[in-house]
């Protein structure tokens, strides 16, 4: 599948998504992050947009108020919103309540719940 293909899945996706409880847990450098969120709304920007002053690639910014899920600790969501870095994407994997997203840079879970 092209890459402009699986982001508009993506993106479609999370559109349909809009109001329900996401749960995110993301796979960088063996290090897991757990993150659940009410998804508001999104945002793409693409190449040549900046966020924060560290990205010109290609990001899809899912909105809502969330926490941030640690062994030690829960803590809300910085800005409330949660970044997913869709530069170097490799594999997308829809299942009935959740999509895979899989980058050169890390491995995301989203697992999702109307309620």
């Amino acid at each position: 599948m092209e890459t402009t293909e699986m982001i508009t899945r993506i993106q479609d996706t999370f559109k349909n998504w809009v109001g329900g409880h996401l749960i995110i847990e993301k796979i960088e450098n063996e290090d897991v992050d757990k993150t659940i969120m009410l998804l508001e709304g999104i945002t793409f920007l693409q190449n040549g947009e900046q966020i924060d002053h560290y990205t010109d690639s290609t990001l899809l910014q899912l909105q809502g108020e969330g926490k941030i899920i640690s062994e030690e600790d829960t803590v809300p969501l910085p800005h409330s919103s949660f970044d997913i870095q869709l530069e170097g994407l490799m594999n997308i994997n829809q299942v009935e309540d959740g999509l895979t997203i899989t980058t050169e840079r890390a491995n995301y879970t989203i697992t999702y719940n109307s309620n």
